[in-house]
C-alpha cells in the first residue's frame, strides 16, 4: 500500500511519505527515504506501485527539472509522460510532485501508468490535484487538524492508516496487507527550496510482516532524513 500525503498552503506545500519496500505478500524488503528533492529548484516528489519504477521516473523528473524553471520543468515532465505512453511500463506506478509554481504558487501535480488506484484520471500525463493529494488507506481524520501545517498531526495520520489492512492496488487478486511502515518523512517545499526531515521510525523488520502493533523503537523527532 505505502502512503503519502500532500497538503497546499499559500506559501509551501508539505509532503509526508512512509519508508516501507514490500513484497507481493507483504513481507518488509527494505526501509528506504522515498522522496527526491531537487537541488535547484522548489520541487519534491515521491510515488507508489513498482518501487523500480518509482524511482526511475523520479530520476528521470529530476533530469526534466534540471534546467530552467519550475513552470518549465513541469511542462517537460508531461510531455515525457505522454510520449511514454504508447510504450507502457513494465511495472505500475503512480507519482507525486509538489513545489513552487513561478505562476501559480505551491502546487501538487499528479501521474500515473493507469487507472490501478481508482482515482478516474487519465494515465501518462501531469494533472493538477488541487490542494491536498493523498495515498494510502481512507481513516477517520476528523479530530485532526493540519491548518498549521502536517508537524504536529502526521505522525497521528499515518499511524491510523498504518493500523488498517489495505489491497496492493496494481495486484487487486491479493489479500489485503500492511504495507505502511519504517518511518515518516516529513518535507517541506517553499520558494528557497525543499527539505526533509525524519519525524517517526517503526520498529518494523525486513524479511518479516509489517505489524502495527510491534513495539521497541523510540519515536525520533526532527532529525535530518
Amino acid at each position: 500500500m505505502s502512503a503519502f500525503y500532500a497538503l497546499a498552503f499559500d506559501d509551501r506545500v508539505e509532503l509526508l511519505t512512509d519508508g516501507a519496500i514490500y513484497a507481493d505478500d507483504g513481507t518488509l524488503l527494505d526501509i528506504r527515504r522515498k522522496v527526491w528533492t531537487s537541488d535547484r529548484l522548489p520541487l519534491a516528489i515521491t510515488g507508489r506501485g513498482n518501487s523500480g519504477m518509482v524511482e526511475a521516473m523520479a530520476t528521470a523528473m529530476l533530469f526534466a527539472a534540471s534546467i530552467g524553471t519550475f513552470d518549465e520543468a513541469a511542462e517537460r515532465i508531461d510531455g515525457m509522460l505522454r510520449r511514454r505512453a504508447e510504450k507502457g511500463a513494465p511495472a505500475d506506478f503512480e507519482m507525486v510532485l509538489v513545489g513552487i509554481s513561478e505562476t501559480r504558487g505551491p502546487v501538487i501535480y499528479y501521474a500515473a501508468s493507469l487507472d490501478a488506484y481508482g482515482r478516474g484520471i487519465g494515465p501518462w500525463q501531469l494533472h493538477d490535484a488541487g490542494r491536498e493529494f493523498g495515498g494510502g488507506n481512507v481513516v477517520d481524520v476528523s479530530d485532526l487538524y493540519a491548518g498549521d501545517g502536517l508537524l504536529n498531526s502526521g505522525v497521528e495520520l499515518f499511524e491510523r492508516m498504518r493500523a488498517v489492512p489495505g489491497p496492493n492496488p496494481t495486484r487487486p487478486d491479493l489479500p489485503d496487507l500492511y504495507g505502511i511502515g519504517g518511518h515518516v518523512d516529513w518535507t517541506v517545499v517553499a520558494s528557497t527550496g525543499a527539505e526533509t526531515l525524519r519525524i517517526w521510525e517503526w520498529p518494523d523488520v525486513i524479511g518479516e510482516p509489517i505489524d502495527p502493533a510491534r513495539e521497541g523503537r523510540e519515536p525520533r523527532w526532527l532529525e535530518a532524513a
